[in-house]
């Protein structure tokens, strides 16, 4: 996106300085940077609901952010909240830059796509049954990707994706934000740099649902395309708290399908899939994770939502480690040494969303051990992780889109942090079907040692909303993705 003089300027005025030249190295795969020191990034948004207008508009229009990139476009299937976020983006530029910036509405990412071809780098906020697919389809358009966590809801739709953003050498950032927060990089380096000695065990608290949900049919809004909603998943009568609240004073509450089945797979992939992401790179298994899940929970009973409430599930890692998952234990991960030593950490008082759930218990510091020394600063002869600049996600992203360097996060680490989170739903499946009451997992073939539950890693399909079609119609055998 070419800018003029004025506009340049009149950006500058209004948001932090940030470096417009790219630094020697700072290059992508072919050997070139990415964009010329006085082009931005031009963004499209897919999703316009909670996450969309109360975190991510918000960071792309302040600070760094606003000085690397542009929203150009805004997508939803319900066309009310594409007017909703196109007037809300619009309005957030007036104020910083002084000018009107207009923004283009679509119902449909194809369209988005094909009328706006100059985008770079697109946000995917859709609902989680719908997060792959609308991935695959920007992948295949050259987009690079920011996309909200789980990254995946089924093992193959996922390592599709991953083969493809791999293949086509996109960047790729999942939002698990925490790993751009100092206190959870600080927690898990120290862990990685051995000063717990050996991990034995982690504790990790994730919340727990509400059972609710009205049950009564109602009539699909005219502005929205309710059966391009339900995706690849089966057709179901439409009723408001299935998908998310016809109420634009209320965008920022949590939707309905957040808690049922199959469009979410409750709190073991919404916070699960923070938290467990933190134990993967805590314990350095970033390219792999556990090889067994066992456990239980309780299911909801009332009301439309359906995914599970309590629970209890035991992962097994390799070295003997237990990575213990319970609704009981305080919001966050306690990493515990060989010796008794522990570190826990957590996002303390602070929310992403007004909507997010009431933690059990008291609110513990975001960095705590039981040894005060165990969390000073790293010393010369220990290895640091990823810092985010700034300490934050977005611009981490817009830095390596426009760089062609390295995210906190990348494909792969999302892949297998999700799949953890996955084996923990199959592992409460097959509980409830009567299957046994421990799944294993191999991380390197990514199936499970249950043939029933091994069905339940395909890619779910329903007409044209097909990820291996799609693949297919491009060139791609999704076979040997």
């Amino acid at each position: 996106m070419k800018l003029t003089r004025k506009s340049f300027l009149k950006a500058g005025a209004a948001a932090l300085a940030f470096p417009m030249i790219v630094p020697a190295g700072c290059v992508s795969r072919r050997g070139k940077p990415r964009f010329s020191p006085n082009e931005r990034i031009e963004v499209g948004l897919i999703g316009l609901g909670r996450i969309s207008t109360t975190f991510e508009q918000k960071l792309l229009a302040k600070g760094d952010n606003l000085r690397l990139a542009r929203i150009v476009g805004v997508c939803d299937l319900d066309t009310r909240r594409v007017d909703h976020s196109k007037g809300l983006v619009e309005n957030a530029y007036r104020k910083a830059l002084g000018e009107s910036i207009p923004v283009a509405g679509f119902q449909y990412v194809d369209d988005m796509l094909a009328s706006l071809p100059g985008i770079d780098a697109v946000c995917v906020s859709v609902p989680d049954h719908a997060h792959c697919l609308a991935a695959v389809i920007c992948a295949l358009a050259g987009k690079h990707i920011w996309m909200q966590k789980p990254f995946s809801q089924t093992v193959q739709e996922g390592r599709l994706l991953t083969n493809l953003v791999k293949r086509k050498g996109l960047t790729f950032q999942i939002s698990s934000q925490q790993r751009s927060a100092p206190q959870f990089r600080n927690a898990c380096a120290f862990v990685r740099n051995g000063r717990l000695g050996k991990i034995v065990r982690v504790e990790v608290g994730l919340g727990i649902d509400k059972e609710g949900g009205r049950t009564e049919e109602m009539p699909v809004p005219k502005t929205f395309d309710y059966d391009a909603w339900l995706g690849a998943t089966p057709e179901a009568y439409y009723t408001e708290d299935r998908c998310h609240t016809q109420d634009l004073s209320r965008i920022g509450s949590r939707p309905g399908w957040i808690q049922m089945a199959p469009y979410g797979w409750g709190m073991i992939t919404n916070w699960g899939a923070h938290h467990l992401d933190i134990v993967q790179w805590g314990l350095g298994t970033e390219d792999s994770g556990p090889v067994a899940c066992t456990g239980n929970c309780e299911w909801m009973k009332k009301g439309l939502w359906n995914v599970h409430t309590a629970y209890d599930l035991h992962y097994t890692y390799p070295g003997g480690i237990d990575v213990h998952v319970c609704n009981t234990f305080p919001n966050g991960v306690k990493f515990i040494g060989e010796k008794g030593d522990w570190i826990f950490v957590s996002r303390g008082a602070q929310k992403v969303t007004a909507s997010d759930p009431t933690q059990p218990g008291p609110v513990l510091k975001a960095l705590d051990s039981n040894k005060p020394e165990l969390l000073l600063p790293l010393r010369a002869d220990e290895t640091p992780l990823h810092a985010s600049p700034n300490n934050d996600h977005m611009l981490d992203w817009l830095t390596a889109v426009r760089t062609g360097g390295a995210c906190v996060t990348n494909v792969e680490s999302a892949f297998h942090s999700a799949n953890v989170c996955t084996l923990g739903h199959l592992c409460m499946e097959m509980r409830r079907s009567g299957l046994g009451t421990t799944l294993g997992w191999n991380p390197r073939t990514e199936q499970t040692d249950n043939a029933e539950i091994n069905k339940l890693l395909r890619c779910p399909e329903r007409g044209r909303y097909s990820i291996p079609r799609r693949l297919a119609a491009a060139g791609y055998d999704p076979a040997k993705q």
